[in-house]
C-alpha cells in the first residue's frame, strides 16, 4: 500500500498513481541470460531517481516501465500504452562497451557493470522525461530531446541512491555523457543534422556543462581536462540554475497532494539534496 502523509487534523494526503514494472521474457536464447539477471536483480526497482519520483505526480494514467526484446539497440516511450521500454539489446551493448573501456584503460573489474547501470539510469530518465511531457501536457518550446536530456541530468543529480556519494553520482552522469559521445559517427550528413536528437558531441558537452555548473570549484578538472571549453564553462552555473528552476516550475503544478510545496520550498528541497 502506498504511504500517505497525515495532515494536522488527521486528513490524509494521497500520492499520485504508482509506477508499474514488468520484465518480459525474450524469444532470443542469446538474450535469456540478460533477462534472467535483470529480473533477479529487479533492475527497475534499483534506479534511484525513478523510485524517488514514483507517486510524486498526478498522472492521468499509470506509467509502466518494461524491459523487453526489441530486435535492436534502443529505449523508447510509447504514448498509446504509456510504457517506457528498455531493450535487452541495449543492456548487452552497454555492457560490451564497458568491457572495452575496462580492457583499454586497465579499469577495475566492476567497471563494465557500473558503466551499464549509469547509462541505464540516464536512458530511462530521458524516456521518463518524454512520458512526463506527454502525460502532463508540459510545454516544450525547443527540441524535446534536449529538454529531456536536461531533466534526466537534473533528476540524476538531485535524486541519488541512499549510499551514493556526490562523486559517485557525477561519475555516473559522466559515464552517460561518454556513451553519447561514442554514438557519434564523426561524419555528418543531412540525416544526422535533421535528426530530432542533437549531435552526440553537443549532447556530451551539454551534460558536462550541467555537471560543471553544479559546483565549478569541485569540478574544475572538467575544464582543465578539455571536456568543456572555458568559454562555455563561464555560463554553465547560470545555465544549470536556469534549467533546474525551469523544470521545477513546469512540474510543481502537477505534484500529487502528498508532495505539494511552493516554488521556494521546492528550491530549498532540491538544493539540500
Amino acid at each position: 500500500m502506498r504511504a500517505r502523509t497525515i495532515e494536522p487534523g488527521g486528513k490524509q494526503r494521497p500520492a499520485g498513481p504508482a509506477f508499474e514494472y514488468q520484465y518480459l521474457a525474450p524469444e532470443s536464447p542469446a538474450l535469456q541470460p540478460i533477462y534472467t539477471r535483470v529480473r533477479e536483480a529487479d533492475l527497475l526497482h534499483r534506479l534511484p531517481a525513478v523510485q524517488q519520483i514514483d507517486g510524486m505526480f498526478q498522472l492521468p494514467r499509470p506509467l509502466r516501465y518494461v524491459t523487453a526484446e526489441c530486435g535492436e539497440f534502443g529505449a523508447f516511450y510509447v504514448p498509446e500504452t504509456t510504457r517506457i521500454v528498455l531493450c535487452y539489446e541495449t543492456l548487452r551493448t552497454l555492457y560490451e562497451r564497458g568491457q572495452m573501456q575496462h580492457k583499454a584503460g586497465g579499469l577495475d573489474p566492476d567497471y563494465p557493470l557500473r558503466y551499464t547501470r549509469a547509462n541505464v539510469r540516464f536512458i530511462v530518465l530521458h524516456e521518463t522525461g518524454h512520458a512526463l511531457v506527454d502525460l502532463l501536457d508540459l510545454p516544450v518550446t525547443g527540441r524535446q530531446e534536449d529538454a529531456v536530456d536536461q531533466l534526466a541530468a537534473m533528476l540524476m543529480l538531485h535524486f541519488s541512491g541512499v549510499d551514493e556519494s556526490p562523486e559517485q553520482v557525477i561519475e555516473s552522469l559522466r559515464m552517460a555523457a561518454n556513451w553519447l559521445l561514442t554514438r557519434s559517427t564523426g561524419a555528418y550528413d543531412l540525416d544526422a543534422y535533421a535528426d530530432e536528437h542533437a549531435l552526440g558531441e553537443q549532447r556530451y558537452f551539454n551534460l558536462q556543462c550541467l555537471i560543471f555548473g553544479t559546483d565549478p570549484v569541485r569540478y574544475a578538472e572538467i575544464v582543465t581536462a578539455g571536456d568543456l571549453t572555458p568559454a562555455r564553462a563561464k555560463a554553465c552555473p547560470r545555465e544549470t540554475r536556469q534549467v533546474g528552476r525551469a523544470w521545477l516550475r513546469l512540474l510543481l503544478p502537477h505534484l500529487a497532494p502528498k508532495y505539494e510545496m511552493t516554488e521556494a520550498e521546492a528550491i530549498r528541497y532540491f538544493e539540500r539534496r
